[in-house]
């Protein structure tokens, strides 16, 4: 009878290893099942939940929850990768990610525009761009700052590098950050022009003010009309105010009016200057193009400063032309590849002296008998204040581009 108990003891123990050991098999299965699906990004299975077994069902009922939330997490992380990658690709500062071995693992667009390259996937592409550039970057610790010139053909960019260090599974990321600074440069310079025009406008008048004042006195007390004390006095009064008016065109230049934007057409604005400029009898010699694509481009500026700019570039261009009898000039609107509104004008006019070119934005500047100096630099602080850029291209022909493109620039 104990032999008999003994026997039945043993085989319900190894009836009930058996039996646990096949359920540990189905959930080692089940769960060996699932972590090779998530593995392969594939979330579209589900565990049967109407098993009699309840262990089975509880079992089933977890797993599926399990599998939810990684795919919430797993399509939560897509989205936001999505999202900063469309952020990334939206800035005008160039990124590039690269690894210590140079190969690129993150770039957007803005940076292969910087280097003037059509796509970015080695650092060692950059020894296109710059000889040594590549060598530059890979010796390159976090923190460091860089700048580099390019000339790319009639342009010149001038960009800066700034090096910073991440550590991403396991490997060390460099991020290199690129600006265009050149128009940062010529802020500076701008900045600097107004400062000094501001206190050289202020003691010129400050000077020149009492002595006309005086001149006028002086000159209404002599009653001999033919005197030469007469006439002195009324060539220091007409000087006097001949300067005060030479020196109140240059006030022009640093108390331009705060842009008030709106929204309009460019069509209509170009349609307008362009008529404009055709009205004079002396330009019907002057064969004038022009066109706006897509014809309801909308631009947010201050119009009346805009036409000021427009305006100034078109008489630019005529005179430029001179007396020539098949002379033409063209303005063409268009949005760049970042989605900027672009209006150019081109003239058929002598090119400009690369000498002329350098200087042509700087104020007082001018190489025209009677002119003042001051159009092309009051037409670029313009520009400035309403968040753009005035450049000059001179090949193939003399061309002012008008590019409307960052946040205004309203200081004072």
């Amino acid at each position: 009878m104990t032999t008999i108990i003994i026997i039945g003891i043993v085989i319900a123990w190894a009836v009930t290893v058996w039996l646990l050991v096949r359920r540990n098999q189905r959930i080692n299965n089940r769960i060996k099942f699932l972590s090779e699906a998530v593995a392969g990004g594939d979330f579209s299975f589900t565990f049967p939940e109407g098993d009699p077994r309840r262990s089975d069902r509880v079992l089933a009922a977890s797993l599926n929850r399990i599998r939810d939330m990684l795919s919430r997490t797993r399509q939560e992380t897509i989205d936001k990768e999505r999202y900063y990658a469309q952020i990334l690709e939206n800035v005008r500062t160039g990124i590039v990610a690269y690894d210590e071995q140079g190969f690129v693992t993150q770039t957007n667009s803005a940076a292969a525009s910087l280097f003037g390259l059509p796509v970015l996937t080695h650092i060692r592409q950059l020894d296109r761009v710059s000889n040594g550039l590549a060598d530059m970057l890979l010796l390159s610790a976090a923190g460091d700052n860089h700048t580099l010139t390019l000339h790319d053909g009639d342009s010149t960019r001038q960009l800066s590098l700034q090096v910073s260090q991440s550590r991403i599974r396991d490997r060390n990321i460099r991020i290199l950050v690129v600006n265009d600074i050149r128009n940062e440069l010529d802020n500076k310079e701008i900045d600097s022009w107004i400062s000094l025009t501001r206190v050289l406008t202020h003691e010129i008048m400050n000077s020149m003010s009492p002595i006309t004042s005086l001149s006028e006195s002086l000159r209404e007390l002599v009653p001999e009309k033919d005197s030469e004390l007469y006439k002195g006095l009324d060539v220091i009064h007409s000087t006097g105010k001949g300067i005060e008016g030479f020196v109140e065109s240059y006030r022009q230049f640093t108390h331009i009016p705060t842009p008030a934007p709106t929204l309009f057409y460019v069509r209509e604005l170009v349609e307008r200057a362009v008529q404009l400029v055709q009205s004079v009898p002396e330009n019907a010699r002057i064969d004038f193009r022009w066109s706006v694509e897509p014809g309801d481009m909308l631009l947010h500026a201050d119009e009346n400063l805009v036409g000021r700019v427009l305006n100034n570039l078109l008489k630019n261009a005529v005179e430029a032309i001179g007396q020539e009898s098949d002379g033409w000039v063209e303005v063409r609107g268009y949005l760049n590849e970042r989605e900027d509104v672009v209006v150019e004008v081109s003239d058929s006019g002598g090119p400009i002296p690369p000498a002329v070119e350098e200087r042509i934005f700087i104020p007082f500047f001018t190489t025209k008998k009677e002119g003042s100096g001051i159009g092309l630099s009051i037409s670029r602080q313009i520009m400035r204040l309403s968040g753009g850029t005035l450049t000059l291209r001179t090949r193939p022909n003399t061309t002012f581009t008008m590019t409307f493109g960052d946040r205004p620039d309203i200081r004072a």
